[in-house]
């Protein structure tokens, strides 16, 4: 307590706050207000001024503690206190010493700790009378001199009087607290009973030391001396350029899942004038579109938009730091490399990879390709080979390269397909018992992350069931003779010698009528043939008769295909 029933309240860091608080000092008033204050890099100086001017309106507060470094922020705000209670007193951090110099109430009250040289002080009681004799010192005494104006001073006081009771102005040309200060000393047998706070002398009493007519007499005396020495002011010369911290220039590594508008880095400039220094993002950096600089004067830089590691892992950028306060605007730049570091952000892919369109980001959007296996109704315990094969996915991350697990969601058809859930290899185990009922069977095939399985995707794979193909096609004549009539027509049907539509045919023996309805002809390309026929599905062949000329007479190869099986067989067109 400061005094009877009063408080001790604190404006301090995190360090200072919670070593007051875990000694005991917290408490809350009636209006639930707290006497103390943690400063943190985001409380703003108006929120520090504003508790400090609580505090001292405050009756229950009887002395207020705060950090120097803290202090130096408000320093007009504590100047302005003439009051005694609530004593301001400032104090050390752990990252700030303290320094004497800077403080206010020590700079009030040097006079009643400074070396001896004359002034007497007279007190006298009932009423206590102060009689101060006045000795101006200085190095060089002048009509100028700022010790000049004062004089002897007799003053009355009561006894029983609290601290900080006014005794008397001194009536001097210099101030004590200005730039070019004087220094008042008080000194002498009761010297220790006042103080001075500017031009003012202040009764020095406590609860515990009270002034007592009948103790200390009815006169008190002291010596006030003041002090004056030449001041020389050297004038700051703008001759140094700022000059960036280097660990706050260093390679950066962010997160390609940072939230834009997040402050991702902060760099760092000084000055050894002292001069005010503004951040500038030179918009003419490869990938300065990519961050940006609200608060020009904190260094704070923010992420403007999104960033994406498969696009861009690498970012370039200069920043300025410029000096805003003088003419030469002197500055200095550094560049920076943000490097982007792989997040979780993508789905697995199977592959191969469709391409189905492209963002503005160059980002290729897929779709998972269908996989397709033919079996016929004899195979079982066997791996399956499908094409596209084989069936496997990757994450989409590719630095993470995250593990995959295997598994069929439908269409595994009590078992007959099993997955092997690390390869994805796919095993029949039972043969088809009819393949008129069950032609195809369709899988749904999804492979999900191992550290996150609701990212996952899904294809599908096609298990075909056709007849056992045991007989290869074959053309029902060696040789097929066609001619051609010469005609302006640009395309025409190559015909037989009577006069019809010749058609090449080629019998399976794997159906009843030979027929096979998937049975797919083509011609062989030769460098007097190329572009010149077409041959159909159904085996008809097509001349292109406007690039032919009359009694050519041209050899065509046409194969024939039914699923497993090719045989060549020739036709001859005679001139």
């Amino acid at each position: 307590m400061a005094g009877r029933g009063k408080l001790i309240a604190v404006i301090g860091d995190e360090d200072t706050c919670t070593g007051f608080l875990l000694g005991g000092i917290g408490e809350l008033n009636k209006n639930r207000s707290p006497n103390f204050l943690v400063v943190e890099k985001e409380t703003s100086i108006a929120e520090i001024e504003e508790t400090f001017k609580s505090f001292l309106t405050r009756n229950d507060i009887g002395i207020i503690l705060i950090n120097q470094f803290i202090a130096e922020m408000i320093r007009h705000a504590i100047d302005q206190h003439m009051e005694s209670i609530p004593a301001v007193l400032e104090i050390p951090s752990k990252e700030h010493p303290y320094d004497a110099s800077k403080d206010s109430i020590l700079r009030r009250a040097k006079g009643m700790f400074c070396r001896a040289l004359f002034t007497t002080v007279l007190v006298c009681l009932d009423h206590v009378s102060l009689l101060v004799m006045w000795t101006p010192r200085n190095l060089k005494l002048s009509t100028s001199s700022l010790c000049l104006g004062g004089s002897d001073i007799f003053a009355t006081v009561s006894e029983n009087r609290p601290v900080g009771e006014f005794i008397a102005n001194l009536s001097i040309v210099g101030d004590p607290t200005g730039v070019n200060s004087i220094r008042l000393c008080l000194t002498g047998e009761n010297a220790n009973w006042f103080y001075l706070e500017g031009r003012t002398i202040r009764l020095n009493s406590s609860i515990l030391r009270v002034l007592d007519r009948e103790r200390q007499g009815s006169v008190l005396m002291a010596a006030l001396t003041c002090y004056e020495d030449d001041i020389i002011q050297i004038l700051n010369e703008n001759d140094n350029k700022p000059r960036f911290l280097e660990k706050t220039i260093q390679p950066r590594y962010i997160s390609e899942l940072t939230a834009v508008n997040s402050v991702v880095f902060t760099v760092k400039a000084i000055d050894a004038d002292g001069d005010t220094i503004t951040y500038i993002i030179d918009r003419a950096s490869p990938d300065a579109s990519y961050f940006r600089i609200d608060l020009p004067n904190s260094g704070k830089v923010i992420l403007d938009k999104p960033l994406d590691y498969e696009t861009k892992t690498k970012l370039q950028l200069v920043i300025y730091a410029v000096e805003t306060n003088t003419k030469e605007w002197y500055n200095t730049s550094a560049s920076l490399i943000v490097n982007v570091e792989d997040g979780d952000d993508h789905y697995p892919q199977f592959l191969p990879c469709t391409p189905i369109s492209q963002d503005h980001n160059h980002t290729v959007v897929c779709t998972n390709p269908i996989y397709v296996v033919n079996i016929t109704e004899k195979d079982q315990d066997m791996l399956l080979n499908f094409s596209p094969g084989p069936i496997h996915a990757e994450d989409g991350d590719r630095s993470l390269d995250t593990p995959l697990l295997y598994s069929i969601l439908s269409g595994a058809d009590k078992n007959r397909f099993q997955i092997d859930n690390q390869t994805a290899e796919i095993t029949m185990t039972k043969r088809v018992e009819n393949r008129h009922m069950t032609p195809i069977f369709r899988l749904r095939i999804m492979a999900s992350q191992l550290n996150d399985p609701k990212k996952y995707s899904v294809a599908t794979a096609l298990v075909r069931v056709l007849a056992e193909n045991r007989f290869p096609p074959l053309f029902n004549r060696t040789t097929y003779k066609g001619f051609i009539i010469e005609s302006s027509s640009p395309a025409t049907l190559v015909s037989t010698y009577g006069n019809e539509v010749l058609f090449i045919q080629a019998i399976d023996q794997d159906f009843v009528d030979g027929v096979n309805p998937k049975m797919h002809y083509s011609l062989q390309p030769t460098r007097a043939t190329t572009g010149l026929y077409h041959i159909t599905e159904e085996g008809v062949i097509i001349a292109k008769t406007d690039r032919l000329r009359s009694f050519d007479r041209l050899i065509l190869e046409v194969r024939s295909l039914s699923d497993k099986y090719t045989v060549p067989c020739e036709s001859i067109r005679p001139p």
